[in-house]
């Protein structure tokens, strides 16, 4: 198996990904992370304007196993545990691509790669109380489940590690943590002062009747403050009747492409994403405050990401999700953050020279023992 024409040249992969909704991340990932076939089975909203890579495909659960009895991949990188919804399909692939390695008589691995950071009885009933005897069996069922299909796990955040670490078995299996934080990018769009973005889907979870609230409480106290909400979703009819009332300082501008949501955001100096718990969700990382990070942006978020804690020893702007006085909260933390941004190169000096998320890449797509890393060579158990 082959990809071309998104590297430099051809280059034999050992490796497949299955990612269940296809999103811009995902594209630039495969362009720099470790070279494998990426299958995917449906598309998220971002996806708008990106093109496809080569080695890129979409399948069904059906037309995905049988390529695995087609390829010489010897590394599967399948969704995380706790998504839990994906479990039937998790047991069909890992069954498959076992079996089609066992029909060709060689090593294989599988990975996933662990972002939940969720406790596992919200997980189970969401905003419905759970008994602890349900929670235990199902906490058995994961732990069992991650131990028989996973041969190694890498956790995004500490939290993610926290919250999977409660889980029975799951301790047999090879895991390490490997924060997901961006690299840095150069970013020559100067910052408009006074400027704030929202970038993401515009849903209640993503915290915007908290944020309009104290929009509100912000235009008072800083007068030239300026607001702009980019991405698509069921409130943004709303949200243009809201920001109609004040256009010099609100605006909104829906769905936009990747690389225009991130030209956007590259003329801000403060990103805010008030991300608020619904049902059985929490914010894990969160792409906009990743790629606020990378452009050098201040970051005001509530402490549902599992960055929080590297944002808070960062300077950056975290306050507590209680609904009860949220709207205060963040108005008090947008001004701050409004009025003092972090200086752009400090924020992005503080990155990683690599992305964590490739670092976790390179680590779970490490060639198997007893192969080359050229799938179908021979190679030297070591």
């Amino acid at each position: 198996m082959v990809v071309r024409g998104s590297r430099s040249s051809a280059t034999v992969v050992s490796s497949m990904r299955i990612v269940p909704e296809l999103r811009a991340a995902h594209i630039a990932r495969h362009r720099l992370g470790t070279p494998a076939e990426l299958l995917y089975l449906d598309t998220n909203y971002d996806l708008e304007g990106t093109p496809l890579a080569e080695g890129i495909h979409r399948v069904t659960l059906a037309s995905a196993l049988w390529r695995f009895l087609r390829t010489d991949a010897t590394t599967l990188e399948v969704p995380e545990p706790y998504w839990m919804r994906f479990w039937p399909k998790h047991v069909a692939l890992v069954l498959g691509f076992r079996a089609a390695a066992t029909i060709r008589r060689r090593p294989h691995r599988v990975v996933t790669y662990a972002m939940e950071n969720n406790d596992l009885a919200t997980l189970v009933g969401g905003r419905r109380r759970v008994p602890s005897w349900a929670v235990r069996a199902v906490a058995l069922l994961i732990g069992g489940v991650a131990r028989l299909t996973l041969d190694r796990i890498c956790f995004a955040s500490d939290a993610a590690r926290i919250a999977y670490g409660r889980l029975p078995f799951l301790s047999a299996i090879a895991q390490r943590t490997t924060l997901e934080l961006p690299r840095a990018r150069d970013v020559s769009m100067p910052a408009e002062p006074l400027s704030c973005v929202f970038l993401g889907v515009l849903e209640e979870r993503k915290g915007l009747p908290w944020l309009t609230a104290a929009w509100a409480a912000v235009e008072e106290r800083l007068p030239g403050a300026r607001l702009t909400i980019v991405g698509p979703g069921p409130l943004q009819t709303d949200l243009e009747a809201w920001a109609a009332v004040r256009p010099d300082t609100r605006k909104v501008l829906g769905r936009l492409s990747h690389d225009d949501a991130g030209a956007v955001l590259a003329g801000n100096s403060v990103l805010v994403a008030p991300s608020m718990p619904d049902g059985r969700w929490i914010e894990q990382i969160g792409l906009p405050i990743k790629e606020a990070l990378a452009a050098g942006l201040t970051v005001v978020t509530t402490d549902q990401t599992g960055l929080a804690a590297w944002l808070r020893a960062h300077g950056h702007e975290v306050v507590d999700a209680d609904p009860a006085g949220l709207a205060d909260r963040l108005a008090a933390a947008i001004v701050r953050a409004l009025r003092g941004p972090l200086d752009r190169d400090e924020v992005r000096a503080a990155l990683p020279d690599r992305d964590g998320r490739l670092d976790a890449d390179a680590w779970l797509h490490e060639p198997v023992r007893g192969t080359s890393s050229a799938a179908g060579g021979p190679g030297v158990d070591g």
